[in-house]
């Protein structure tokens, strides 16, 4: 039990002598005061009353007189219908301050999720295209997620499905069988030439819709794997995977197994024909499907007309390979809220296959641009490399303009650690039910909710430590009653809870929140409280809980997959 759920089971003890008998608080019904002059942590008399039938107000009068100072209880005062607290600084500081030491690196971290084994899907990415700027919120929210359930005890399987045989293949395949056989294409533009074969082979599908009928051709010629496209798809797909490779190496994701399309197709075939004849999967004008009205999802569309199979399909083959491979207590899927319908009917779809395990889906909204939502089919998109430059270059020269005595090494490698913050946090930090309108300029910016912002504060504390030289500091909280102190000693006690909570919702941007909630009290404390200048205990110990900041700021922005840097 950590620091903080200690003093609130001995909160909860005082309020319940307090109350009259019979009453059981919980822990639940713990609340944070909208002013934190009011108070560290607010119990509402409201239900206490309705089983009274009094007053609130009075109530908390009451239960207030009697709840004196003790242990982690430096005060108690009736606030309207709440009971307020005001935790012991010295006494809740010492006990945080035994907590950091023994934990380390593992402070936060929990065994709620002991025994039992995740499967999270994500960057699930197609070949022949480009990694594009509304791919990273689905890179960046399902990794977070990934650590997010590591740090709470869970076995976590973090697997990528990667569509190689859709209907984009197809027209890529197709057009570059078309107009551009025999071309030398080399290593440095083979991204390029897929993406360009793509956008040329939509445009030319769109005059000429009666071409149709060749790309479906080769959609089931790649399917069977049959045909002379197949050693044209065989090459291309390896650029694709080798091009989707170094990008994931880049953003630092963590996959343990990659899926494709391709490897399924053959079980999706076999599993639908179990399906036929258990009567789940009907013709209907020609195509197969699931009739899901029952459950309010209308039809599950497997199999088009002219016989080929789509995503739904595929997906089901999918669901049983990982079965069989991992046995996953949950699995989880992250996939944009446009794709929620056919999540709900492939979910349906397994239910009455007899599978057993839970399911969820991880949803976020898109990211945007001025002109709307992006579409590859048009090449209307950023791409993720051309991000990435961007934010490289204005973080370089920002480096450059504050420390222009630093070698171009040094400057490198902390301008590489801005702009990846830069990208992380600004995809991160909006609640997944939020579009984004990603805004470089505001991305890279050294103030602001920001997470260049959130390395400056662990960069400005290292070199505070720094220059305090090599003693450690003393971790204890005797001396420490400036109000930011205490502010800040209360943050580094909710960090577990935020790290659990953060976990059981899969809401990267509630850790975001609380790392910038942090990093704006030190800010506060740094400009009005004196450390350098103390001496003795007062200085050391303020110095200990500069450290615990800077260290429990790192362990935040690991977990959203942000490096720091010492110096800024």
């Amino acid at each position: 039990m950590y620091t903080i759920q200690k003093a609130k089971t001995e909160i909860l003890q005082a309020i319940k002598q307090a109350a009259p008998p019979g009453f059981v608080p919980s822990i639940e019904d713990l609340e944070t005061p909208p002013d934190q002059k009011m108070g560290d942590l607010a119990f509402p008399c409201f239900d206490l009353a309705k089983n009274l039938k009094r007053n609130p107000t009075e109530i908390a009068t009451e239960i207030a007189a009697k709840i004196g100072p003790k242990g982690f209880i430096a005060q108690t005062k009736a606030v309207g219908p709440y009971v307020n607290i005001i935790l012991n600084t010295q006494t809740f500081g010492d006990a945080l301050y035994a907590e950091l030491e023994e934990l380390g690196d593992e402070y936060g971290t929990s065994d709620v999720g002991e025994d039992k084994r995740l499967m999270v899907e994500f960057a699930n990415l197609n070949s022949h295209k480009d990694v594009h700027i509304g791919h990273l919120r689905n890179l960046f929210v399902g990794q977070a997620a990934v650590n997010f359930l590591k740090a709470t005890g869970y076995d976590v399987v973090p697997v990528a499905y990667i569509n190689d045989l859709g209907l984009h293949v197809a027209k890529s395949v197709w057009c570059m069988k078309t107009y551009h056989a025999g071309e030398v294409v080399a290593a440095k533009n083979r991204i390029s030439f897929l993406r360009d074969a793509y956008v040329q082979a939509n445009t030319i599908l769109e005059e000429q819709p009666a071409l149709s009928a060749q790309v479906t051709e080769v959609f089931r010629h790649l399917e069977d794997g049959r045909g002379s496209e197949v050693a044209l798809w065989k090459e291309t797909r390896g650029w694709s995977i080798e091009y989707l490779k170094e990008v994931y190496e880049e953003l630092h994701l963590t996959i343990d197994r990659w899926y494709f399309e391709s490897e399924v197709i053959g079980k999706t075939k076999k599993i639908i024909e179990e399906l036929i004849k258990k009567g789940i999967v009907k013709e209907s004008e020609g195509a197969w499907i699931v009739d899901l009205k029952d459950e309010d999802l209308g039809v599950n569309l497997l199999i088009k007309t002219d016989g080929t199979l789509l995503y739904n399909a595929k997906d089901l083959g999918l669901a049983i390979k990982k079965e069989e491979d991992y046995h996953p207590t949950r699995s989880i899927y992250v996939v944009d809220e446009r794709q929620a319908h056919a999540l709900r009917q492939l979910f349906a779809t397994l239910k009455r296959m007899g599978f057993e395990r839970e399911l969820q889906h991880l949803s976020y909204e898109f990211v945007t641009l001025e002109g709307g939502a992006m579409a590859a089919r048009t090449g209307n998109v950023i791409r993720y490399e051309d991000l990435r430059d961007e934010l490289l270059q204005s973080a370089r020269q920002e480096t450059q303009s504050r420390h222009e005595e630093w070698t171009k090494r040094k400057t490198e490698k902390v301008a590489h650690a801005v702009a990846f913050a830069a990208m992380r946090f600004g995809m991160l930090k909006q609640d997944t039910g939020k579009k984004i309108v990603f805004n470089l300029k505001e991305a890279v910016s050294f103030e602001g909710f920001t997470g260049p912002y959130l390395l400056y504060t662990y960069a400005r504390i290292q070199s505070l430590l720094k220059k305090a030289g090599r003693k450690k500091p003393k971790q204890t909280a005797g001396t420490l009653t400036h109000p930011t102190e205490h502010q800040l000693i209360l943050l580094l006690a909710k960090y577990p809870e935020i790290v659990f909570d953060t976990a059981q919702k899969l809401e990267p941007a509630m850790l975001c929140q609380y790392l910038f909630d942090l990093a704006k009290t030190f800010a506060e404390f740094y400009a009005n409280v004196p450390v350098l200048a103390r001496e003795g205990v007062e200085r050391s110990e303020r110095l200990g809980l500069v450290k615990a900041v800077g260290d429990v700021l790192a362990q935040g922005l690991d977990l959203l997959g942000i490096e720091t840097v010492d110096e800024m």
